[in-house]
């Protein structure tokens, strides 16, 4: 193990997206994980929105485990940024939620009309 510690920022590639995360090689070395939660302070619906394999990306390191296992932090370097230019508590934060809303209600709305659809072919 190199001289890694929680709280430290690091430098990496990513070498692998799978549903959950990306996985990113430092260059200590060590490969780290950012969980899909960690990537961006807006939703991610899909690590490849966001990353791709061979990406340099800046992280901030969350937790080394016991076992060794690297949790990192994209957004935790991206976040700290913008708070100090805004003004109100929630100001850039509502309309993502609100697209989240708007994109559930839609997927909703075409599933509902699909199954109504089928429902009424089968009577």
């Amino acid at each position: 193990m190199s001289q890694l510690a929680e709280g430290s920022v690091v430098t990496g590639e990513v070498v692998a997206i799978k549903p959950f995360g990306a996985f990113v090689k430092l260059e200590s070395g060590e490969t780290g994980l950012v969980h899909i939660s960690q990537i961006s302070g807006k939703f991610v619906e899909k690590v490849e929105d966001e990353l791709s394999v061979g990406d340099s990306v800046k992280a901030k390191v969350l937790s080394i485990d016991s076992s060794g296992k690297i949790s990192l932090s994209i957004k935790a370097l991206t976040d700290d940024r913008p708070r100090g230019g805004r003004r109100g508590r929630n100001k850039g934060g509502a309309p993502d939620f609100e697209d989240m809303m708007k994109k559930w209600m839609k997927s909703s709305e075409e599933r509902l009309s699909a199954l109504a659809a089928k429902q009424k072919k089968g009577r």
